[in-house]
C-alpha cells in the first residue's frame, strides 16, 4: 500500500519540490497553493499550448504551471508562502508564469485574483498555516473538504441540477487526495474516510472514459464537441458529463474489486482517487491518441 501511494505520488506530482530544502508544512503551502490555481488549461485547437521548459523537460498545461512555481522557487520566490504570493502583482506573476510558447496561462486574471484571495485568507485567519486547517480536519478527508470550501470560495465549485444544489468539488477534493499522498497517509494526512472521495470531475477524465467506453454520449452531445462548442459552467448538459463520470468511476472501482476478489487477489486500497489518476496520467501520456475524442469545454475557475 505504501508503495502504492508513493508510485500514484511520483505519476501526479512529477515536479513536487522534495529537493528544495522545503518543510513539511512548506510543502503543504505548496499544495495549497497549487491546488488553488488548478483549473482550465485547455487551448483551442492549433493554438499553440501554454509550455514551460524546466530542468531540461518542457510541460504543458496544469504540469507547465507547476513548473512556473517550481522555477520561481529556484530564483529566490517563496511561491509557498501567502505572504509573499498574496502581495504579488499582476506583472510580477506574468514574469513568474512565462511561457515558452506565445500562449499565456488561460483565465490569467482570474488565477492572479485566486491567489490574492487565498493567500490573504491564508494569513489573516490561519497564521499563514495550511497545516492549521489540517489540524481542524481531524483526520477526515471529508471535514477538509467542507473546511476548504467554506472558508475559500473559489473551492466551492457546486451547480443547481433540476432545482438540487450539487456539490462536485473537484479541485478541493484533488486538494485533500494531495494532501493524502504528500503525507503518505500518515499524520495530518492520515485520512480515515478517504476512500469516499469521488474522481476528480473535470473534462479529461471525461475524455478518457469516452476513449475506454466507460462513457457514451448522445449523437447530439456528440456532435456539440466535435464542434468545440463552449458550454457555461452548470449548463445542465456540462453537470450530466461530470456527475456521470463521477458515477462511472465507481462503478469501475465496484467491477475492479470483484475481478480482483475472483482471482483472489486483494482489494484494499483501490478507490475513486486511484481511477483518476490512472485516466489522467493516461490521457497525458496518450495526449494524441485520444484527440480524437472530443472533450467538453468550459471556461470557469472549477475545473
Amino acid at each position: 500500500m505504501m508503495q502504492s501511494r508513493q508510485m500514484l505520488l511520483l505519476m501526479q506530482n512529477e515536479v513536487l519540490p522534495l529537493d528544495k530544502g522545503l518543510t513539511t508544512e512548506e510543502l503543504a503551502n505548496w499544495v495549497f497553493i497549487i491546488d488553488a490555481i488548478n483549473f482550465n488549461f485547455w487551448t483551442p485547437d492549433g493554438v499553440p499550448k501554454y509550455s514551460v521548459n524546466y530542468n531540461g523537460k518542457t510541460r504543458n498545461g496544469y504540469l507547465a504551471m507547476v513548473s512556473a512555481v517550481n522555477r520561481a522557487i529556484d530564483e529566490g520566490k517563496k511561491m509557498y508562502d501567502p505572504k509573499y504570493y498574496s502581495k504579488l502583482t499582476v506583472e510580477d506573476l506574468k514574469v513568474i508564469f512565462r511561457s515558452d510558447t506565445e500562449s499565456e496561462m488561460p483565465l490569467f486574471e482570474e488565477r492572479v485574483k485566486v491567489m490574492h484571495e487565498v493567500g490573504s485568507k491564508l494569513v489573516e485567519k490561519f497564521d499563514g498555516s495550511f497545516a492549521q486547517i489540517l489540524k481542524k480536519a481531524e483526520g477526515s478527508a471529508l471535514k477538509l473538504i467542507d473546511l476548504v470550501a467554506r472558508e475559500f470560495p473559489c473551492f466551492r465549485d457546486t451547480a443547481v441540477y433540476n432545482g438540487q444544489e450539487v456539490k462536485i468539488y473537484k479541485r478541493v477534493q484533488i486538494l485533500a487526495a494531495d494532501i493524502w499522498m504528500l503525507y503518505r497517509g500518515e499524520g495530518l494526512g492520515a485520512f480515515v474516510d478517504i476512500d469516499k472521495l469521488t474522481i476528480f470531475a473535470d473534462y479529461r477524465v471525461p475524455q478518457a472514459m469516452v476513449y475506454f467506453g466507460a462513457l457514451k454520449y448522445s449523437d447530439e452531445l456528440m456532435d456539440k464537441l466535435k464542434k468545440e462548442m463552449l458550454f457555461q459552467n452548470g449548463d445542465s448538459e456540462e453537470v450530466e458529463i461530470r456527475g456521470c463520470s463521477m458515477h462511472a468511476a465507481e462503478l469501475i472501482v465496484e467491477e475492479t474489486r470483484k475481478i480482483l476478489k475472483a482471482g483472489g487477489l486483494p482489494t484494499a486500497g483501490l478507490n475513486s482517487i486511484k481511477v483518476d489518476y490512472f485516466l489522467w496520467d493516461y490521457r497525458l501520456m496518450h495526449a494524441e491518441e485520444l484527440n480524437s475524442t472530443p472533450y467538453h469545454r468550459v471556461r470557469c475557475i472549477y475545473y
